[in-house]
């Protein structure tokens, strides 16, 4: 573990170093080419490493997005608006400022030691007070330790600041969403004391319907004990009376009751408190569950390990933007696209080679511990066009990449870019070419792709309808075209050839699904190779 800190110790200086040689002078911002202050023209680190002052990263704020002047690579502003500072070179151009006082303070010394008058001045204080000079060079390198390890605490200190910066972000967005889930609460509530309004509203009402129905039953038992005519003109006014009023206390139940107001205030905070309440219970059992913690790059910093714990998982954009963690999680070989079919899980490797993102052939290994993983169909198109890659490779020579654009989307490109991946199970690798026509010719061209019986005899038709769509004519070295022969009883096949030289007379295939773009020249030594059926595809996969 120790072994480890220092290392990742001494990878953040070389960093620091490199980003303070990176331009002409240290002390000066690449942009603007002002020198670096304490206050408002502060030097701001970028995730890339490079170094750009206060001023500058504000005017190169495009919505929230900062492109870097050196390298060009985007990144997303913090959650402070800032970047952190970068302490090592406001340490630097303090020692530069320093050395320049005690330049200045010091005896005039001719002008081919100028450079180095703090040096000598110091080397020649100390010889004058009688240190040898092994203790001298002990002393120097002790001096550089000490250096070397204030400068990892100021890059400590910086990372902390952009740390403490992103937990003051999300502290202010957490705060955020209490406030929203106060404002549901308090939505709860008086929704809640509609209710009870409405509830006494419509307690008042009944109870006014049952005095109207005692004074009607009281009517009923008057009009059923009357013999006169006196006796009933006398009860009329009380029967018109209490009648009216019943009736009225009838009508206002149906047309006041229900309130829609009050009912559908109610049933849409009732739906929208359900909603918040089933996603927070989701989230509390999500937080019950103790789930692996992801394993760091010794050599990361803390807001690069931040990052892996928050996101848990390397996102599709990390890998196009190329941020500094995905940097370091492709080069340590960590990076995985995972694909699931069928109750199976494989697993194929992500890696960066020479500024490129490939994904290699499917394989039924299981994922490496640790690594870092997204969905195959979150980073490999569905269909062309697009750049896949062979490796070819016979006895004598190393695999040799093979690179080649699939264009325009035809059946047979799609099929060829299921096999360079191995999405639907098998793939082109461990396949061999199994032929070459015309050797040494106009016209010459390799065939291969029988992912079935590995010397040309099978079908190797993963998709149906290869020949249907509209494919390119051409016969140009380089072009990659589908076989043209067929069976009477299996119907098309479904193996390719690709093209080593031109055809004379204007031939061609009229089934021309791709062109090789890189390469082509490993296609046409394996053409020359003495038995071509020795020519294996080693890998295979596409360029992301």
């Amino acid at each position: 573990m120790e072994a480890a800190g220092n290392g990742g110790r001494k990878a953040q200086r070389r960093r620091a170093k490199n980003n303070m040689n990176t331009v002409g002078s240290p002390a000066e911002c690449p942009v603007c080419m002002t020198g670096y202050d304490g206050t408002v023209q502060r030097p701001r680190t970028l995730p890339c490493g490079h170094t750009v002052c206060t001023l500058c990263v504000d005017q190169l704020n495009m919505q929230s997005r900062v492109a870097c002047p050196e390298c060009r690579v985007s990144h997303a502003v913090p959650e402070g608006e800032q970047f952190p500072v970068c302490y090592a070179v406001e340490a630097l151009i303090r020692m530069m400022r320093d050395t320049e006082v005690a330049a200045a303070s010091a005896s005039p010394l001719p002008s081919a030691w100028e450079g180095e008058g703090a040096e000598v001045a110091a080397a020649s204080k100390k010889e004058a007070a009688g240190l040898s000079k092994k203790m001298r060079s002990f002393l120097q390198e002790q001096e550089a330790t000490v250096v070397a390890a204030i400068t990892a605490c100021r890059e400590a200190q910086s990372q902390l600041d952009q740390y403490q910066t992103t937990l003051a972000g999300w502290g202010k967005r957490q705060q955020q969403l209490e406030d929203r889930l106060l404002g549901l609460v308090d939505q709860s509530r008086n929704a809640r004391e509609l209710l009870q309004q409405e509830e006494s509203r419509a307690a008042a009402k009944e109870e006014e319907l049952k005095k109207a129905e005692q004074g009607l039953q009281a009517v009923l038992e008057t009009l059923r004990t009357l013999v006169t005519e006196q006796e009933a003109a006398a009860a009329m006014p009380e029967v018109f009376r209490c009648g009216g009023e019943a009736e009225q206390a009838v009508e206002e139940c149906r047309e006041c009751f229900p309130d829609a107001s009050t009912v559908t205030t109610a049933r849409k905070v009732n739906v929208a408190s359900s909603a918040t309440l089933e996603t927070v219970q989701a989230a509390l059992e999500t937080l019950a569950t103790e789930e692996p913690r992801p394993q760091a790059d010794p050599d990361s910093t803390v807001m690069d390990r931040l990052h892996l714990i928050w996101t848990g998982s390397l996102t599709a954009e990390d890998l196009r933007s190329l941020t500094q963690p995905a940097r370091r999680l492709l080069e340590a070989g960590r990076v995985f696209a995972v694909h699931q079919a069928e109750g199976q899980r494989r697993h194929a490797r992500i890696s960066l080679e020479a500024g490129q993102l490939c994904l290699h052939a499917l394989k039924d290994d299981p994922t490496p511990r640790g690594a870092a993983t997204l969905q195959v169909c979150e980073v490999v198109p569905q269909s062309p066009p697009c750049t896949v890659f062979l490796d070819l490779s016979w006895p004598g020579s190393a695999p040799r990449r093979v690179q080649i654009r699939l264009s325009p989307d035809t059946p047979r490109g799609r099929q060829f870019l299921l096999l360079c991946t191995g999405q639907r199970g098998p793939s082109y690798v461990n396949t061999r070419l199994f032929g070459v026509d015309r050797k040494g010719e106009a016209g010459e061209f390799v065939m291969g792709g029988d992912y079935e019986s590995n010397d040309g005899s099978g079908s190797s038709v993963l998709l149906p309808g290869l020949d249907e769509g509209e494919y390119q004519w051409s016969g140009r070295a380089g072009d990659v075209f589908g076989v043209g022969w067929t069976d009477p009883i299996r119907g098309v096949f479904g193996q390719f050839g690709i093209y080593t030289r031109d055809r004379q007379g204007g031939g061609g295939c009229p089934r021309v699904f791709g062109e090789v773009v890189d390469g082509l020249h490993v296609v046409a030594e394996a053409a020359q190779h003495r038995n071509i059926k020795e020519v294996t595809v080693a890998d295979c996969g596409v360029v992301l």
